[in-house]
């Protein structure tokens, strides 16, 4: 039986292209595909190549990780799931994924080094009742706003702004309200985005690059800047007007993937205000459980469901487009236009 899977087969060419659905071994589950999310920040760079700053991308690829679909077939060593059953992976963009279970046979050790940890079970989440296949899309992305929610160390009542209102920055805004973080401010050029952050439950809308809304934002936090930026664009431009922002011993957090290099004057915008800068790497997060790092990836992933769940993390109106996966090029080619005009983009398997 044949499915078929979306490949980047050049810069700027997206096909679907046919291939045969394999039977599961005995650790591993075949799962039908019902939607899956495009995470733009990272796709678009894979699709755009080196037109984009991906120099080292290689063709054909395939893309995406936010896969939703039902459980058809397992293997005889596969326990706690069966078919039928409703599941979110880590898989990409195809009708069908074959999802590997198999034991990790020792704990990684902190002796070797990473690159010789045994290979960890790949994700697979049961879908909590009342959270939608198009809502569970949703689960990786949200863990990337939550780990980096997790790495600002947000206290009660400090106030943050967010630039950039994709979905990862609004899934960020929402979070940072959870955390106890007032005001939330949601800065970004385009007014479609920002209508969607009013819907998110952000507090205040400004529609201006970041270095546009140094004044609105001292005059809401009385002249002291904010606690913690959070920077969720693609591009290096919002990071300085972040930093003009920030309130002495402020923190900023790089949550998006900042192609690019810029210039920042290291004494009156960073030493002077005692600033802390935090990198945020969403696959930097723990794979295995510890202690001391109890917050896995695939934590993070479940806890973005119950959040769902529970009516406490709203994702519905992030859903710009929802189109069957054959018009997945198209899509791509309006995507890598800009930021105008779509914002989460599902494909319909």
């Amino acid at each position: 039986m044949q499915g078929k899977r979306l490949v980047f087969t050049a810069p700027r060419r997206a096909e679907l292209q046919p291939f045969e659905i394999p039977a599961p071994g005995p650790y591993q589950v075949l799962v039908r595909t019902t939607c899956t999310l495009v995470s733009a920040g990272t796709e678009l760079k894979a699709y755009l190549g080196a037109e984009w700053g991906g120099r080292n991308v290689s063709y054909p690829r395939s893309t995406g990780y936010s896969h939703v679909g039902i459980v058809e077939a397992i293997g005889s060593a596969v326990i706690g799931i069966k078919p039928g059953d409703r599941v979110a992976t880590l898989k990409p963009h195809a009708s069908h994924v074959l999802v590997d279970l198999s034991p990790v046979p020792v704990p990684p050790s902190a002796a070797l080094p990473a690159a010789q940890w045994p290979r960890a079970p790949d994700w697979l989440q049961p879908i909590p009742n009342g959270v939608s296949d198009e809502q569970a899309t949703f689960a990786v992305l949200g863990s990337v706003a939550m780990h980096g929610v997790r790495k600002a160390g947000l206290h009660l009542d400090e106030s943050c702004a967010i630039a950039g209102q994709g979905v990862v920055g609004q899934l960020v805004g929402q979070l940072a309200k959870l955390n106890g973080a007032r005001p939330v401010i949601a800065i970004d050029p385009d007014a479609a985005r920002l209508d969607a952050s009013r819907r998110s439950g952000l507090d205040v809308q400004i529609q201006a690059p970041c270095a546009g809304a140094v004044d609105e934002v001292m005059a809401l936090t009385e002249g002291r800047g904010i606690d913690v930026g959070f920077d969720c664009t693609v591009t290096t431009q919002a990071f300085p007007g972040l930093l003009r922002l920030a309130a002495f011993e402020g923190r900023i957090i790089v949550v998006g993937s900042l192609l690019g290099t810029v210039e920042i004057s290291l004494y009156e915008e960073l030493q002077l205000k005692e600033l802390t800068i935090v990198g945020v790497h969403q696959p930097k997060a723990p794979g295995w459980w510890h202690p001391a790092a109890p917050w896995t990836q695939a934590a993070n992933r479940k806890a973005v469901l119950d959040l769902i769940a529970s009516g406490r993390l709203h994702v519905d109106h992030l859903i710009s487009h929802r189109v069957p996966a054959e018009q997945a090029p198209a899509l791509y080619e309006q995507m890598a236009q800009g930021p105008r005009g779509w914002l989460g983009v599902l494909f319909e398997w």
